[in-house]
Order: structure tokens, then sequence, then C-alpha cells
């Protein structure tokens, strides 16, 4: 499915990122940070060891997920146009799958930076 391994490896890394910084903050992270605010004051809190804090540490590794999940669908609906033009089919998806990783994986990181 993927031509380009290099494109794996750099979208893995970008999601891994949040994960490992994750593991990195929990020491310094207070007993409950703020997961939702509301303008510019928090409005809800959570332990920061609850799930929801590890969900916005794997926003990344969902949106690579995601985005290669709907490749499979779309490449299923429209085989034959994909099939016509196969290269830039490739590289379009390479470069869309990269992109939403690294910019979840950034949401990620500001996010758990504003807990700390």
């Amino acid at each position: 499915m993927f031509k380009n391994k290099m494109t794996i490896t750099l979208s893995s890394v970008a999601a891994i990122i949040p994960v490992l910084l994750y593991m990195y903050l929990y020491r310094e992270m207070p007993d409950f940070v703020p997961i939702h605010y509301n303008g510019e004051v928090a409005d809800r809190f959570v332990d920061k060891g609850s799930y929801e804090v590890l969900l916005v540490s794997l926003f990344g590794w969902f949106s690579f997920g995601f985005i290669r999940l709907l490749q499979l669908l779309l490449r299923r609906l429209f085989l034959r146009s994909y099939i016509e033009n196969l290269a830039l089919n490739h590289r379009i998806w390479n470069a869309a799958t990269l992109l939403v990783t690294v910019g979840f994986s950034v949401i990620s990181v500001f996010a758990l930076l504003a807990m700390v």
C-alpha cells in the first residue's frame, strides 16, 4: 500500500513524539491538568493519569489511522480512476498522510505543553 517507506517512518516519528512527551512531562504535571478551555479560562480539569490526557497525546496516531482508512475506502470506491493515476495518487496520499499526522501531532504537543 505504501510505496514510500520514508512517509511511514516520518509519520510514525511524528505520531510518537507527543506520546514520548507525555511520558517525559508526566512527573512535572500537576495532579489535575486543564483539559478544556472556555476562551482563555480553563473550565474542566482531570487527573494527569486520566485516559483523556492519554487520548490527547494519541491524536497523531488516530489521524494516521484515519487517513490510512480513508485511503483504503476511497481506493476501493474509485478503483478504476485510482489505477489510472497510480503514481500521482501515491504521491498525494503520502503527502496527505504526513501532513495530517504531523498537524495533529503538533496540536497534541501544544496541548500537552499547556498542561504543565
